[in-house]
């Protein structure tokens, strides 16, 4: 299997190649500092660093043409600061133009390209529907819904081709270099761990291995159904989080941590990403009889602060 991975610096791109890696697949991991990333993990006869810039040919283009499939990860972090206006353009350029230009290259020159994997959001959906929601459920009309949107909508071009085009809706992303972790560690090591808010929000959540796991279950076995929703069975309320968490690093949580505080530090994106969730499910790899290696969150904490692979 030949695979490029857009945006392969990031925490789901770093742990792919990986994963890759492992099963003996060819990867071409496209970043905007290959250079840098040569240094944190070094190239191999089955790994290669390719410059990426929007807009512009290159490298990368001729590793698309003898690719098997492309992963599109490309975006800034969210939660990389409050989100004002400068931070919103940067946060829809990165996604929406980015993976436009990615969606169009790949139909002018391999059009005949297998599979296109794009990652997406659960904060896509309408917080205010019925839940749990599942891969139908209705898009929201937050910054964040909109975005996420456009962000799919921005590979569009690819329904005019034959490419076999999915959409992963991520729920949060626990690993052991996750910014959720990273944050909370520090925070419960000292005692002064707890939830966010009044601790009723929902938390959708998939471990990094699971999601890994998923992606190649997609380029091995095609699905029907092009939106799936990546998220574990048990989604928890931020009270539940929070103690699960305080177990896994044998500390209590019991440190609120007042919703106004965050909209103050963090406006917008803390009200959106924070202080508000949705219990998403599955469905479609639950029909598909996926076996989920974490479906449950004191499992997924555990494994991920003392990075304990699953049997």
């Amino acid at each position: 299997m030949r695979i490029v991975i857009a945006g392969a610096s990031g925490l789901i791109g770093r742990a792919l190649i990986s994963y890759f890696l492992d099963m003996g697949y060819r990867v071409w991991a496209l970043s905007r500092r290959p250079e840098r990333m040569r240094k944190k993990i070094p190239e191999t006869e089955k790994l290669t660093w390719l410059c990426w810039r929007n807009g512009d040919s290159g490298a990368w283009q001729m590793a698309l043409k003898q690719s098997d499939a492309v992963i599109n990860l490309m975006g800034a972090s969210i939660l990389g600061g409050r989100w004002t206006k400068k931070r919103k353009d940067i946060l829809y350029r990165s996604r929406v133009d980015g993976s436009r230009f990615l969606a169009e290259t790949i139909k002018k020159h391999h059009p005949g390209l297998p599979v296109y994997i794009q990652a997406s959001a659960i904060g896509y959906y309408d917080n205010d529907q019925p839940q749990p929601v599942d891969e139908s459920g209705s898009p929201g009309n937050s910054f964040l819904a909109r975005l996420t949107r456009d962000w799919e909508e921005a590979a569009a071009v690819l329904s005019e081709s034959k490419v076999t085009v999915y959409f992963l809706r991520l729920g949060m992303v626990l690993a052991p270099d996750s910014l959720v972790v990273r944050l909370l560690k520090p925070v419960f090591y000292i005692y002064k761990g707890g939830p966010v808010g009044n601790g009723r929000q929902i938390v959708s959540w998939i471990h990094i291995d699971d999601v890994c796991a998923i992606c190649d279950l997609l380029l091995q076995r095609p699905f029907q159904k092009r939106v799936v929703n990546l998220t574990a069975p048990g989604a928890v309320d931020m009270d539940h989080f929070a103690r699960a968490f305080g177990r896994a690093v044998n500390r209590p949580s019991w440190l609120r941590v007042p919703a106004w505080t965050v909209r103050v530090l963090f406006g917008e994106m803390g009200r959106e990403t924070m202080l508000s969730g949705i219990r998403v499910s599955p469905e479609l790899l639950r029909e598909k009889s996926y076996r989920f290696k974490y479906a449950d969150i004191e499992t997924a904490f555990r494994a991920v602060v003392r990075k304990k692979k699953p049997s």
